[in-house]
């Protein structure tokens, strides 16, 4: 990995950006590397664009539309995708995924963001996407805290494990997809679209 990407890997530790833990994006890197077919992606939860460089480092003929919804990890993204030459590939946009509407089709839909809005980002960007898609939802251990159920003090957080269940149970459940669980990472879920 170039020093720009270790820099950029590092600083957003030291700040608690919440970037892919690392086994975590080597399987994402991995899987977009097989499935050659992977040309357009979205990215929901830009941060500081570390995981939008890598997936468009993969392959010369990729690009990446990435959303953000906090103004100052966007700019910061901008800077850093300016810094690689990848502005060309790489779309950065500002604003909230639930509102974002393109008519573009994605053979990747990543999803790395609000936990408890990836049963809507599902059902918001479904349509942008195309039997063969697939999407990828990150952060479905949440800190290994949802297979042990381990009870926190923390109302919101309970209240968000069971959000990540249901949705985990769901997406393996959709009979729209084909999805497999990875224990990878921070849990990955993985969902062919196949009708």
């Amino acid at each position: 990995m170039k020093k720009e990407l270790v820099d950029i890997h590092d600083k957003a530790r030291k700040n608690h950006v919440p970037i892919m833990l690392d086994d975590g994006m080597e399987f994402l890197l991995d899987f977009i590397t097989k499935h050659e077919d992977i040309r357009d992606i979205l990215e929901i939860g830009t941060a500081v664009g570390y995981s939008s460089i890598r997936m468009a480092s993969i392959r010369w003929d990729m690009t990446i539309d990435t959303l953000e919804v906090s103004e100052e990890m966007y700019n910061q993204a901008i800077i850093n995708i300016k810094n690689e030459g990848l502005e060309e590939r790489i779309h950065a946009y500002l604003g909230d995924a639930a509102q974002f509407e393109t008519n573009k089709d994605y053979d990747l839909i990543f999803v790395d963001a609000a936990k408890s809005q990836y049963r809507r980002y599902l059902e918001h960007f479904y349509k942008n996407s195309h039997v063969g898609s697939y999407f990828i939802f990150d952060n479905l251990n949440f800190h290994g805290m949802v297979d042990g159920y381990l009870k926190s003090n923390n109302r919101s957080t309970n209240q968000m494990m069971r959000k990540i269940l249901k949705f985990r149970n769901h997406i393996l459940k959709d009979d729209r997809f084909e999805s497999e669980f990875f224990n990878i990472g921070d849990g990955i879920a993985v969902a062919k679209r196949i009708k």
